[in-house]
């Protein structure tokens, strides 16, 4: 069985997309993240940002940052679902090992 390890996500969306389309995506996300063996912590919306360059011609978008307690396979599946998904303009998923619970080492 693999072990959870902490991840952080942040997704750029386009800000023209209504906000009940990008929660719809991400309601997906979590029933997909959950079959997977992935456990959502939080899920902040940081606002509409401007961009360094345009993306797909926009000039702002729309951050959200994703925490989660998942399996490395199902990062996997969640970047894989990411991709398809019209809103979604980047994405980056990266595992946070300087968040991870202290566990006990046996002193020798």
């Amino acid at each position: 069985m693999e072990k959870k390890r902490l991840y952080e996500m942040m997704v750029l969306t386009d800000p023209n997309v209504d906000e009940s389309k990008i929660n719809v995506v991400f309601d997906r996300l979590k029933d997909l993240g959950t079959k997977s063996g992935a456990d959502f912590v939080s899920l902040e919306n940081w606002g509409k940002k401007k961009l360094a360059y345009e993306i797909k011609d926009l000039r702002e978008g729309v951050y959200y940052l994703v925490n989660l307690d998942s399996v490395p396979s199902a990062i996997a599946k969640l970047e894989a679902f990411l991709r398809i998904q019209t809103p979604v303009l980047r994405f980056l998923v990266i595992r946070r090992d300087d968040l991870m619970k202290p566990t006990k080492e046996k002193v020798a």
